[in-house]
């Protein structure tokens, strides 16, 4: 295992932790600004998967996961809003 993996796999989870307010806020990033860290961030994962840094993957997943959440709530909000 190389140690970058180990330093982007815990540097990813705490983004993932950066993410939590973002979710909990009743205010909401752009539809535009979210939806492209969703591709990008599925994008990333695909790199490292293929680059086998497995624990990086696996984080990035995870950002990625908590941005669709972010993601599924703006589209919620904003189909609630006239």
């Amino acid at each position: 295992m190389a140690w970058q993996d180990v330093v982007l796999f815990v540097g990813g989870f705490v983004l993932a932790g950066g993410i939590v307010p973002a979710i909990r806020a009743t205010e909401k990033p752009p539809f535009a600004t979210t939806a492209i860290l969703v591709v990008m961030l599925a994008i990333f994962v695909v790199v490292f998967l293929t680059l086998r840094l497995w624990l990086t993957a696996l984080s990035v997943l995870l950002q990625g996961s908590l941005w669709a959440v972010v993601l599924v709530q703006t589209v919620r909000r904003q189909r609630v809003r006239p």
